[in-house]
């Protein structure tokens, strides 16, 4: 009797322990991961649904069913780009997420991103370009008879240049070009590319940029291209204007004239970049009123500017002092990543879970995307050429207005 009374106890004690397992564990896959920056050439992890096509999932019941029609229409956003099995040259890795869209007019638009996928729309279709670049891009210069892309500082790619110091070009005439002058205080891998921006006939091509590790290069890094054809890196900030202004750790810059450009990044992070063309820039920092990152900016004159970022932030700067603007009547909390615009009564911004809002100028909306099935892919890149049309990137679609050209 003793002996079955002490076996009842070791069972019940077994069993407990295990509950006491099986409970910590449903705690531990129910916390949040922890965010991380990935490095240029980090490798994207799959997502199990992005090989199969959107029009084949049944997405079945669903929280947020009105925001993502099956069908396509002229006012919603569709899949029109370079995933399609269809596209000429073939179909870009479903995997990977297009991380910038430039273009220099409505049928001269290029997408680079992930896994080294680039692509080029010609007005009338997508096509994918064979550049054979093994790394993720996060850079296009578009220069007046040449293009520029890279995803690291110190290996940039060119077309429509003489031959870089790598004799091989890829089949769409792609080259590497390591700069032939560059600053005394860059290190190899030392940062990260956020994104990149020149305006038109600038000489600098300006990036924003986070480190790589736990040291504190400038935030603020410029590309020129020498009258010898050679590729000359420089800096935006010195280390010291950095860590004054809080630009050491930056993700998105865009301008609205060569001298003048603005930069955001982590903890709010917004500084103002002025004589940025000259041998002199000059960096002052302001107060974004937010320690949320943030993700995208976009400039239309000295006294207004936009920036976005995580939870859903909104800011707006009016051109008066150094305190920008909360904006309150966003209609979403998700992350934010790109915003884009064609004036201030047309402008786009994208975000997580396949969130698209679009601003007419007096208020914010949310944009419907067909045919996604049960996916929900993170969209971090857009770029609009005129009034309702735009062109928006994320991982395994790029999407259009009623898959317009």
């Amino acid at each position: 009797m003793r002996a079955r009374m002490i076996l009842a106890a070791v069972v019940l004690g077994s069993c407990t322990s295990i509950l006491a397992m099986l409970a910590a564990c449903a705690t531990d896959d129910s916390a949040s991961p922890p965010s991380v920056d990935a490095g240029a050439n980090a490798v994207p992890v799959a997502d199990a649904g992005l090989d199969v096509d959107a029009e084949d999932v049944d997405a079945g019941p669903c929280s947020d069913c009105e925001w993502f029609p099956k069908d396509c229409t002229d006012d919603v956003l569709c899949n029109a780009g370079p995933y399609d099995s269809n596209s000429p040259g073939g179909r870009l890795d479903p995997v990977a997420k297009i991380t910038v869209i430039r273009g220099r007019s409505p049928s001269d638009v290029w997408a680079a991103g992930e896994l080294g996928a680039f692509a080029h729309f010609d007005g009338t279709s997508w096509s994918k370009v064979e550049v054979d670049i093994p790394e993720s891009l996060h850079a296009i210069w578009l220069r007046s008879s040449s293009e520029i892309t890279f995803g690291r500082l110190e290996h940039p790619y060119t077309r429509g240049m003489d031959a870089g110091t790598d004799a091989s070009v890829s089949p769409g005439g792609w080259s590497e070009q390591v700069p032939g002058v560059t600053s005394p205080t860059y290190g190899p891998n030392d940062v990260i590319v956020g994104s990149a921006w020149a305006s038109p006939n600038a000489e600098w091509l300006w990036t924003a940029t986070r480190p790589t590790g736990s040291g504190s290069p400038p935030g603020l890094w410029r590309l020129r291209v020498l009258p010898s054809g050679v590729l000359e890196l420089g800096i935006g900030a010195t280390t010291t204007q950095c860590v004054l202004a809080t630009c050491i750790r930056l993700g998105a810059i865009h301008g609205a004239s060569a001298d003048e450009l603005w930069a955001v990044g982590q903890d709010g992070a917004t500084v103002r970049v002025t004589a940025a063309d000259t041998d002199s820039p000059v960096v002052d920092q302001f107060n974004s009123q937010t320690r949320s990152r943030l993700e995208g900016v976009w400039q239309f004159s000295s006294s207004n500017v936009w920036s976005v970022g995580y939870s859903g932030t909104v800011r707006h700067y009016g051109g008066q002092g150094r305190v920008w603007d909360v904006v309150s009547d966003v209609p979403t909390s998700t992350n934010l990543h790109a915003i884009t615009a064609t004036s201030p009564s047309d402008i786009w911004v994208v975000g997580d879970a396949s969130t698209v809002l679009h601003f007419d100028g007096t208020s914010w909306t949310r944009v419907k995307i067909a045919g996604l099935g049960s996916r929900r892919p993170d969209l971090v890149s857009a770029w609009s050429p005129s009034p309702g049309r735009v062109w928006i990137g994320g991982q395994g679609v790029l999407l259009s207005l009623g898959a317009k050209p």
